[in-house]
Parts: structure tokens; sequence; C-alpha cells
């Protein structure tokens, strides 16, 4: 059983589609959703490293008051 040969391709970042082979993206509404997600992971990332940043400092405080003054 012959399999056929498909030209080359690749596959669009955002909905997987085939795209030409030096192509990312299927059409501009892929491209521009991509950019978007990408960019709110990049913001939800940054939140959630400052929010451990604030979280290792209060801890740190925490800790350093009660060895400090119940000790």
């Amino acid at each position: 059983m012959d399999m056929a040969k498909l030209p080359e391709h690749g596959h669009c970042e955002n909905c997987g589609d085939p795209v030409a082979f030096n192509e990312h993206f299927c059409s501009d509404a892929c491209s521009e959703e991509y950019h978007k997600d990408v960019k709110e992971a990049k913001r939800l990332d940054n939140r959630f490293y400052i929010i451990m940043g604030v979280v290792i400092v209060a801890v740190a405080v925490a800790a350093y008051a009660i060895k400090t003054f119940l000790l």
C-alpha cells in the first residue's frame, strides 16, 4: 500500500491547520490571536512572580518577628 506524498508543509502555530513550509500562521487572525495569547500568558507569569515574591518576603518578615519578639 503506497502512501500519497504530501508537499512539504508546516502547521499553524495557533490552530494547527496546514500552512506553506516557511509560514507560521494560516491567517492574520490566527497570528493576532496567537500573539494576544502569548502576551496574556507573559502577563500572568509576571503576576505570579510578583505574588510569590510578596509571599516570600511576608514569610521572612513573619519568621523574623516570631523569632525576635516571641522567643
